[in-house]
């Protein structure tokens, strides 16, 4: 019995190691060219080459600039958190701070799009203010439930006793 074992099991291992070695070389999980997300729009705006092309570059600095904020808020997150101990950090410029560096990104959103609508024809504009309309109301404008029926709402504000 252990005999036959012995060659099954060192199969399935030379196996699951080829797989590793596989997924470690190619990354096809870091594969970008197929993310649905980058190709939504020129997909539903039916864009010509030359207007995917404007788009992927577009896209791609305002992946770049969105990236570059997203390091800066953490940064500064991890500055404001780690500063409990410490009594000489001023914790309100720290969150002026990154207050200002929200509205940067969101600035860079509002940009990005403006750009994308200005590369539309005008039939293309009219389905692209659809889109966007529909994005900023949620899908369907459903909202979930409050409370999630979770748990009854609690009166007077104090957390349960222990």
């Amino acid at each position: 019995m252990k005999s036959k074992l012995l060659p099954a099991l060192l199969i399935i291992l030379i196996v699951l190691n080829g797989f590793l070695i596989f997924m470690l070389i190619k990354k096809p999980h870091q594969n970008r060219e197929h993310l649905p997300q980058r190709t939504f729009l020129t997909e539903q705006l039916q864009f010509s080459e030359k207007q995917k092309e404007v788009f992927e570059n577009l896209d791609e600095t305002h992946r770049e600039t969105m990236m570059d904020l997203d390091k800066k808020i953490r940064k500064q997150k991890d500055i404001l958190f780690n500063s409990f101990g410490s009594d000489d950090v001023n914790t309100d410029s720290l969150i002026k701070k990154n207050g200002e560096l929200q509205v940067q990104k969101e600035v860079e959103v509002f940009r990005f799009f403006k750009s994308v609508r200005k590369i539309c024809s005008p039939e293309q504009q009219e389905k692209f203010d659809k889109i966007i309309n529909k994005a900023l109301k949620g899908a369907g404008g459903v909202k979930p439930p409050r409370n999630n029926d979770r748990r009854p709402p609690r009166e007077g504000g104090m957390p349960p006793p222990r």
